[in-house]
């Protein structure tokens, strides 16, 4: 009989507890009348057909060699993927790089949610998305010669149920089974409520050998070199100083339209530096090839040297929207009673001069979030359409009456600090919540102080709330800060145990189910650090998931947008942009850019000219 697995339907909070093994006996699907094709796409539509060569953005005849130095400053302790505790190391097959793990498809750097098959030949799906049936090539191989089977993709998602974070099991709770139709065959059952972008997230996830790890205990952290199946494996590595990958030569895709081009280095070294002034220092010296650099300061300031003057450093801005969203934002917990009125929050996120502290500390660098889908046709504009006022309409009572009448936006100040009016209009919004200062306090109809902690984990945040909290002050309000190491922060957090907390909110583009982790009441709470409960919010996740068209993803994620903004749950700090990287120039490139995501490194390789030619400069100390 065909194996599978079940997990909780979308309506229902998930059990994360083992996963429960069982036999199906619905029929499959009728296969003959089924729609094969060479990948997923969001919107239906492919730019690459079937069998293509290459992508645009790579070339083909890219040469092979040289080497890439990099920094991390994650201290791995673990070589088991998807596991919710150690640390896993860098590359180890994620999405964004890809080096030692293949997974089912691969995306399309100059389109949105396009993936075509790398260890998947082709898909077929319902209409409706209760199932997808995946056929995997016959050529996908592990390093140590054993094919890919469909075994190995139900091992993973087994794994994944059993074993990892909550906010990825919440990802894929929408799966209520595994069949194995063949060694060569599987075929996902969903719950209702899905769209192809279930199968994108199916895509994303790096497949683990299920023969290896037969014989391995897969729920505890390890330092046994694992086996992969893509185009990198693990050569070496220290902890606490270096992990290094080595090219495949034989790698059974390197012909593939997916990855032809690709994968050009034959080695990928990555250094851990535990400070980041350290780290430059070594970029500086040449021990490192390209630096993500996310500080602004030196991003204007560092990189003024002679070798920059000659050419020999680059400084650039690239692509990257395969994620939307956040990269900070702080939440206010609503679980808390004192946090659960509007007004409050609105108050508190008035008192947050967001130019000042992009001037002061950011040298004006960023630009204020006004949305959590900010920078696509996702966003809110304007005043809701007819569409987004139908979504809206059955939660009316629920939402404020501006929502539907006004335009979001932030007050926006001088930057110089001290602005009057908008403390002037956050007391006003406190004393109509039921709180008044007293004595300098502010204080509730019981006399009770309003106290706000905010919880960290690491030194730098500070710099953000030390103005914030002086301005908190001046209402009244008892703000402090408490910094915890990253355990004690984590366990804080899954307790709830915190009046306000900083988190990220990456959104894949266009969204998935993490929609369901950040903001849904039935979703992972640990991922929703605001406590958001609210019919609306619930109805509208919904609504973008089941979207079918562009213009109903539009509608769905638009009115989200309006619902989250004007609730004032969070406060928005930064959002996410492409890298801003810095880099040795030793590197060759196709003449075509992908849009959507600069493809490093995978479509780069070492130009010899260019390296000798930097490597000569630092040699005569640049």
């Amino acid at each position: 009989m065909a194996l599978a697995f079940v997990m909780a339907p979308l309506a229902v909070a998930p059990a994360y507890g083992a996963s429960l093994a069982t036999e199906t006996d619905e029929p499959l699907p009728d296969l003959e009348r089924a729609t094969f094709r060479h990948g997923v796409s969001y919107f239906g539509d492919f730019k690459y057909p079937r069998g293509f060569r290459h992508f645009d953005y790579a070339n083909p005849d890219a040469p092979k060699g040289g080497s890439l130095a990099r920094s991390t400053a994650a201290n791995f302790n673990s070589f088991t993927p998807l596991l919710n505790k150690g640390v896993g190391q860098p590359g180890g097959g994620v999405i964004s790089e890809h080096f030692l793990y293949d997974s089912l498809f691969w995306p399309s750097d100059d389109e949105v949610g396009v993936y075509y098959g790398s260890l998947a030949r082709e898909i077929a799906h319902a209409d409706d998305y209760r199932w997808a049936f995946i056929r995997l090539r016959d050529e996908a191989r592990w390093h140590d010669g054993v094919p890919v089977t469909a075994r190995d993709i139900q091992y993973t998602f087994e794994h994944i149920f059993d074993y990892s974070w909550p906010g990825v099991k919440v990802a894929f709770r929408a799966i209520e089974a595994i069949e194995i139709v063949s060694e060569k065959e599987v075929l996902f059952r969903f719950a209702d409520g899905v769209n192809a972008n279930t199968l994108i997230a199916l895509a994303k996830v790096p497949i683990m050998p299920a023969h290896w790890w037969k014989d391995r205990d897969a729920s505890k952290t390890t330092l046994e070199v694992p086996l992969g199946s893509g185009p990198y494996r693990l050569a070496s590595f220290e902890q606490r100083r270096h992990v290094t990958y080595e090219r495949v030569p034989d790698y059974w895709g390197r012909d593939l339209g997916v990855h032809r081009g690709r994968h050009n280095f034959d080695t990928v070294r990555f250094d851990y530096y535990r400070d980041a002034t350290v780290a430059r220092e070594a970029f500086r010296k040449g021990l490192l090839d390209i630096r993500d650099e996310d500080s602004a300061r030196f991003w204007r300031t560092g990189y003024d040297i002679p070798a920059r003057e000659k050419g020999l450093l680059k400084l650039e801005h690239q692509h990257y929207q395969l994620y939307i969203g956040l990269t900070n934002s702080i939440g206010f917990n609503t679980r808390r009673e004192r946090f659960q009125d509007p007004r409050v929050r609105e108050a508190l996120t008035l008192a947050f001069d967001y130019e000042w502290y992009n001037r002061v500390l950011n040298f004006d660098f960023f630009e204020r979030p006004t949305s959590f889908f900010g920078k696509t046709y996702l966003a809110a504009v304007g005043v809701p359409s007819a569409r987004e006022l139908q979504l809206l309409e059955p939660f009316r009572d629920e939402l404020p009456p501006r929502l539907f009448t006004e335009p979001f936006s932030y007050r926006t100040s001088t930057g110089a600090g001290r602005d009057r009016e908008a403390l002037a209009r956050a007391l006003q919004l406190f004393r109509e919540a039921g709180w008044d200062v007293v004595d300098g306090v502010m204080r509730n109809a019981a006399g009770e102080p309003f106290e706000l902690e905010f919880l960290i984990q690491n030194a730098s945040t500070q710099q953000i709330l030390l103005s914030y909290i002086d301005q908190l002050k001046r209402l009244g309000v008892d703000a402090r800060i408490r910094l915890v190491e990253p355990a004690q922060n984590a366990n804080l957090r899954r307790d709830f145990r915190y009046d306000a907390a900083f988190r990220g909110f990456p959104i894949s583009f266009p969204p998935s189910r993490e929609l369901v982790a950040y903001f849904a009441s039935y979703g992972g709470a640990y991922a929703n650090i605001a406590g958001i409960r609210s019919k609306a919010v619930d109805a509208l996740v919904l609504a973008a998931l089941k979207a079918q068209t562009r213009d109903e993803l539009i509608a769905a994620t638009r009115a989200l947008d309006r619902v989250l903004l004007w609730s004032y749950y969070l406060i928005p700090i930064q959002q996410i942009v492409g890298p801003r990287r810095v880099f040795w120039d030793k590197f060759g490139r196709s003449e075509i850019e992908a849009p959507y995501r600069t493809s490093f490194p995978g479509a780069w390789w070492e130009d010899p000219v260019k390296a000798a030619r930097v490597s000569e400069a630092l040699g005569q100390g640049q």
